[in-house]
C-alpha cells in the first residue's frame, strides 16, 4: 500500500471501515437509549447484546462461500444496505422485538461487511508487492476500523445528547450509506490480482483444497487460542484494577481509575496496529526484527502475550495491573491484522472469502470457549487465577505459531 499514492480501493476500504467500527460498537452504545426509549430490563437489554453476535459465525461463513460464488460487490452491497436499514430500524422502532429485529438485521449486515473487507485488503495490495506490504496494510486497514469502534461511544453520547434518539440515528443511517455508494465504483475483482502462492504448494483450488491445507487449520486453531487473550483482558480489566485497589479508596474513584484503564486498552490495541504498520512501511520493523518476515512479528507478539498473561495472574497492585493491562493492548493489536494478511497470503484468489469465513469461525468458538473456562476458574478461586488459562491459551497459540514457521520452512 502506497501511502502517498493511495488507489481508489483503498481509499475506499479507509473510508468504509471506520463505519463499520460503529455498526461493531453501535449495540453497545445504544443500551442506555434503548433501554429509555422501549422500557425494557436488563435481561432484554443482554438479549439484544447477544442477538448481534448469535448469528455471526455461521452468517460469515456463508458469506465466504457467496463471496466466492457471486461476488464481492453482491455480499457487500448487500450487507452495507442491511448494515444502513437496521440502523433506520433502531430509530423508527418502539418494540423490543423491533429492536431485536434490527440488532440481528445489523449483526448480518456486519458479518457480510467483514468478510469482503477482509478480502479486498488483499486485492488492494498489487500482487508483485512485497509480501510485507500486505501485513503493514492490513494493519493499516484494521486501525482504522478500530478507531471507529473507539471513537463511536463518544460520538454517540454527544450525537443523542443533541439530537436525541431519533434524529440521531437517522443521521447515522445515512452515514451507513457510504460504503454502500462507494462501494458500487469499486474495482473489487482487478484482474492482476493473485496470491503469492507457489503452484506446487496449492495444485488444486476450491473448498476441498483449502479444507486439506494443514497449514491453514494451523492458522486456525492458532487465532482460535489468541483470541480469548484480547476479549477476555478487555472483559475484565476493569475487575482485575479494582481488585487491586485499595479499600481506602472512594469507590467512585476507583471506578473511574477502572474504566481509564479499560479506555487505555482499546486505545493501545487500536493504536499499535498503527504504529505497526508505520513502522512496517518506513522499514523499521524489518531493521529490528532482523530483517525477517511476519513470522518473526508474530513469534515476538505472541511471546510478549504469553508473559503478559502470567503477569496478570500474579501482579499485585493496581498501578502494575493497569500498566500490565495497557501493554496487553499494545502487544495484541497487531496480531490479528497480521494473521489475516499470512492467510490471505497462503490460500487461492477464488477460496479468499471462504478463507475468511472459516477463519473468523475458528475465532467464534474460541471466544466463547476460553472466556468460559476461565469464568469457572475465577468461580472458584478468583480472576486472576483464571488468567492462568489464558496464559495456557497464548502458550497454545505461540507453539501454533512456531510449528507453521517449521511447515513453511
Amino acid at each position: 500500500m502506497d501511502f502517498f499514492h493511495p488507489t481508489y480501493l483503498q481509499i475506499f476500504l479507509t473510508a468504509s471501515l471506520p463505519i463499520m467500527g460503529l455498526a461493531y460498537a453501535l449495540v453497545g452504545g445504544l443500551k442506555l437509549s434503548l433501554v429509555d426509549r422501549l422500557q425494557i430490563d436488563e435481561g432484554k437489554v443482554g438479549r439484544l447484546v447477544g442477538g448481534f453476535g448469535t448469528m455471526f459465525g455461521p452468517t460469515i461463513v456463508l458469506c465466504g462461500f457467496l463471496t466466492d460464488a457471486v461476488g464481492r460487490r453482491g455480499v457487500w452491497l448487500a450487507g452495507s444496505a442491511a448494515v444502513a436499514v437496521s440502523i433506520l430500524m433502531l430509530a423508527r422502532t418502539r418494540t423490543y422485538r423491533g429492536a431485536l429485529v434490527a440488532v440481528v438485521l445489523l449483526g448480518i449486515g456486519w458479518a457480510a461487511q467483514v468478510n469482503v473487507s477482509n478480502v479486498l485488503m488483499r486485492v488492494a495490495v498489487p500482487a508483485d508487492r512485497p509480501r510485507e506490504q500486505l501485513v503493514w496494510a492490513t494493519n493499516f486497514f484494521d486501525f482504522a476500523f478500530g478507531f471507529g469502534a473507539f471513537v463511536t461511544p463518544m460520538a454517540l453520547a454527544l450525537i443523542l445528547r443533541r439530537l436525541g434518539h431519533a434524529k440521531g440515528l437517522l443521521l447515522l443511517a445515512m452515514l451507513a450509506t457510504a460504503p454502500v455508494v462507494l462501494g458500487a465504483f469499486a474495482e473489487m475483482h482487478p484482474p492482476s490480482v493473485a496470491t503469492q502462492v507457489p503452484a506446487a504448494a496449492a495444485p488444486t483450488s476450491g473448498a476441498v483444497a483449502l479444507l486439506s491445507s494443514p497449514v491453514f487449520w494451523v492458522l486456525g486453531f492458532a487465532f482460535l487460542f489468541f483470541v480469548p487473550l484480547e476479549t477476555s483482558t478487555a472483559g475484565w480489566a476493569t475487575t482485575l484494577v479494582l481488585r487491586q485497589t485499595r479499600p481506602d479508596v472512594p469507590d467512585a474513584r476507583a471506578k473511574q481509575f477502572a474504566a481509564l484503564t479499560l479506555s487505555g486498552f482499546w486505545l493501545g490495541f487500536t493504536g499499535s496496529r498503527l504504529i505497526a504498520s508505520i513502522l512496517g512501511a518506513t522499514g523499521v520493523l524489518t531493521r529490528v526484527l532482523g530483517g525477517t518476515n511476519e513470522q518473526a512479528l508474530l513469534v515476538t507478539l505472541g511471546a510478549a502475550c504469553v508473559v503478559l498473561m502470567l503477569a496478570l495472574a500474579f501482579v499485585r497492585g493496581r498501578a502494575a495491573t493497569s500498566a500490565t493491562i495497557l501493554l496487553v493492548g499494545l502487544a495484541c493489536g497487531p496480531v490479528f491484522p497480521t494473521m489475516m494478511a499470512v492467510v490471505l497470503l497462503s490460500v487461492q484468489p477464488d477460496t479468499m472469502g471462504r478463507a475468511v469465513g472459516f477463519f473468523f469461525f475458528f475465532a467464534s468458538v474460541g471466544w466463547t470457549v476460553v472466556p468460559m473456562i476461565i469464568g469457572v476458574v475465577a468461580r472458584n478461586a478468583n480472576i486472576q487465577r483464571g488468567f492462568l488459562v489464558a496464559a495456557a491459551s497464548g502458550a497454545v497459540f505461540l507453539t501454533l505459531i512456531v510449528i507453521r514457521g517449521m511447515m513453511i520452512g
